[in-house]
């Protein structure tokens, strides 16, 4: 703020020389008569001198504030030079001039500038005031941004050291590179201020979870036998994962199950599970043909279930391929069919892959992994499940039928994934 002070015959051409010089926005705070000054002050006529504000466009409170503590000291100044006059006369002879003590004009001059400068020293007191508060509250704004800064600090160095730790016990249960990376992306990226520890682990437990997305179990369908292919390579534990799933619906849910195999590769897988399906009491038959396979489905498709049983093979054996296609390609469209493809946790990523790829080409399918009990890592699981895109049905955790066989549970393998395994 500018504050200044102009002189002229009359309060109009006053204010006219204060807006020429500082532009029309000014406002007059006072005005006063004043006496001239100098040799032949007495024969000169009074003039009107008027005090202007003007408030200058800057954007920091305190730069106006000194502005104008130090317009105030100038017109403090100012007004103490002008105090040199006398203040009365109790008699000038020579002039004619008898003025009584106390009644002058320049009494009641001084009256009016005593009064201005008490105003000009409340404004300055309160300018002062309001600056020292502003210091004050700068320094605190201050203070309190370095507590901040320290704060967000600590916590991003906390993010940091839990998305580490997350990294390693990722890849500790072999979870791919790269959905260990995304994983801990989706961390950093919504992470907020004031999450604790707790809270992302919580976070990233749920992320796994959806990421597996729900178990899809083998279901009953509306009409006729739903037909429930096993399928994948040799060793990974077909005969013994579909004997498990037939026990369980014909001992705990009293289902009607017939049982089929097309392994005519293997005496000894077809004679194991002919000795099931004499535990269970239930049918049992070997299918040599594609076409075999629909004459036995019409005499048990009342049924609830068709369990059948494939031959294992290398995924890179073509002739096998054309053989297992042609099993999972005679039924009529309308037969309510599942695939059903079983791996054994504990093989190698980059083989799974390739196997998961091979019967893509064959059909479609979802996904039984076996052995979860010779492993204590099961990251294969996720990777699996987010290379596929294929829901995961059943788990097996040991060779005892029927017990070791379950729905596959998300919230569990996620609890072990996010476990260190050393």
């Amino acid at each position: 703020m500018i504050i200044k002070k102009f002189q002229a015959k009359n309060e109009t051409e006053a204010l006219a020389l204060a807006k020429k010089e500082l532009g029309s926005e000014v406002t007059m705070i006072h005005s006063r008569n004043v006496k001239p000054k100098g040799l032949f002050s007495f024969f000169k006529k009074m003039q009107v001198e008027i005090t202007v504000a003007k408030e200058e466009e800057m954007d920091r409170p305190d730069v106006q504030a000194r502005s104008a503590i130090a317009e105030v000291n100038r017109a403090r100044k100012k007004a103490e030079e002008k105090d040199t006059k006398p203040k009365h006369l109790d008699l000038v002879a020579d002039d004619g001039l008898v003025e009584e003590r106390g009644g002058s004009r320049e009494d009641k001059a001084e009256k009016n500038e005593t009064a201005v400068e008490e105003k000009l020293d409340n404004i300055q007191s309160l300018l002062e005031q309001k600056l020292s508060k502003r210091a004050d509250e700068e320094k605190e704004r201050e203070r309190r941004n370095i507590e901040e800064a320290k704060e967000q600090d600590t916590e991003r160095k906390e993010m940091l050291d839990f998305c580490r730790l997350l990294h390693r016990t990722l890849l500790e249960n072999e979870v791919t590179e790269n959905n260990a990376n995304e994983l801990v992306d989706e961390i950093r990226q919504n992470y907020a201020s004031g999450m604790t520890m707790e809270h992302m682990l919580s976070y990233v437990y749920q992320k796994i979870i959806l990421k597996f997305g729900k178990p899809v179990r083998i279901a009953p369908s509306e009409k006729g036998a739903k037909v429930v292919f096993f399928i994948g390579p040799t060793g990974v534990g077909k005969t013994t994962t579909l004997a498990k799933v037939a026990s369980r619906f014909r001992l705990m849910e009293n289902k009607n199950v017939a049982l089929f195999t097309t392994d005519t590769y293997r005496i000894s897988a077809t004679d194991q599970l002919k000795t099931y399906a004499n535990i269970l009491g239930v049918p049992f038959h070997v299918i040599y043909e594609a076409k075999e396979l629909v004459e036995q489905y019409e005499r048990y498709k009342d049924y609830d279930y068709i369990l059948v049983d494939t031959a294992g093979h290398s995924h890179k054996n073509e002739e096998q391929k054309k053989d297992m296609m042609a099993f999972l390609q005679a039924l009529p469209e309308e037969v309510p069919t599942e695939r059903h493809l079983v791996l054994s946790a504990t093989t190698k990523y980059r083989d799974l892959l390739e196997i998961a790829d091979a019967y893509k080409e064959m059909t479609d399918y979802r996904l039984i992994f076996t052995k979860l009990d010779e492993t204590r890592e099961c990251g294969n699981l996720l990777n699996l499940r987010l290379y596929t895109g294929e829901p995961i049905s059943y788990v097996t955790n040991g060779q005892n039928v029927p017990d070791d066989i379950e729905v596959f549970n998300p919230q569990s393998v996620a609890r072990s994934l996010l476990t260190d395994q050393e």
